[in-house]
């Protein structure tokens, strides 16, 4: 069962960054997403919204339940690594809280862009060092893959909005958690928020990331990944004005 629950084990090689298991899993995640867009409209006339919003809930609580209850029951929970502060988990949070009660005009207008700030970059660099035979394989999965596509139903079939002004506001607001985040872990030692370092296996590809520090890619790509966010929040939004008029 420990086993079953580690985060790595010596002979399960994980998901290696750019193996066949994480391109088919990208170009299946891919298909997904393109499927919600290409069939927006159909979704929408097929309707039963309110169960759809609550299953998307319940099954991101139950990811999160049964990752952190396994891990304390099991004593394999540590201060260092298992705390909800990776924004990936704590966007996951926010999600189930938006789906349960649709709250779509206040929160999810700046949580949307923190449903691809973290889990997007995890996707295409994955530090994952379990595979199918662990937990933490299933647990990526869902708050990462199963994440943005929720997000992307809830914008494009729900009709949740977002625009540039909350674009700017999930600008400030990620660089004020990570700058309270930067201030813990030089407290306890810690690296949450990948601030400290990044994962080993970026600076072996991408030997240039030494140059500067974890922080100055994380704000780059951050800043990339909300203006790739805006487009199809700009486009869904162009599409509901033309539909009224």
């Amino acid at each position: 069962m420990i086993d079953f629950f580690a985060k790595e084990l010596p002979n399960d090689p994980g998901m290696k960054l750019f193996n066949p298991m994480h391109i088919a899993i990208s170009i299946v995640f891919v298909i997904l997403l393109i499927l919600i867009v290409v069939f927006r409209k159909k979704l929408r006339k097929f309707g039963h919204y309110t169960v759809i919003r609550r299953t998307a809930a319940a099954i991101l609580f139950a990811n999160m339940f049964i990752h952190y209850a396994a891990r304390i029951i099991l004593g394999i929970w540590s201060l260092e690594e298992d705390l909800p502060l990776h924004i990936c988990f704590v966007t996951n949070f926010f999600m189930m809280y938006i789906l349960f009660t649709d709250n779509k005009h206040k929160l999810y207008r700046v949580v949307y862009f923190f449903t691809l700030i973290g889990p997007l970059p995890a996707i295409v660099w994955p530090d994952l060092h379990r595979g199918p035979s662990g937990w933490v394989f299933y647990q990526f999965i869902i708050s990462h893959h199963f994440l943005i596509l929720v997000s992307a139903y809830c914008l494009l079939v729900l009709g949740y909005e977002t625009g540039i002004k909350s674009a700017v506001a999930a600008f400030f607001v990620g660089n004020g958690y990570v700058g309270a985040i930067a201030v813990m872990n030089s407290i306890i030692g810690t690296n949450y928020v990948m601030l400290t370092s990044l994962p080993d296996q970026l600076y072996e590809i991408y030997p240039f990331l030494n140059a500067m520090p974890a922080f100055f890619w994380l704000e780059l790509v951050g800043i990339l990944v909300v203006m790739t966010a805006y487009v199809p929040a700009f486009f869904a939004r162009r599409e509901r004005n033309n539909s009224k008029s």
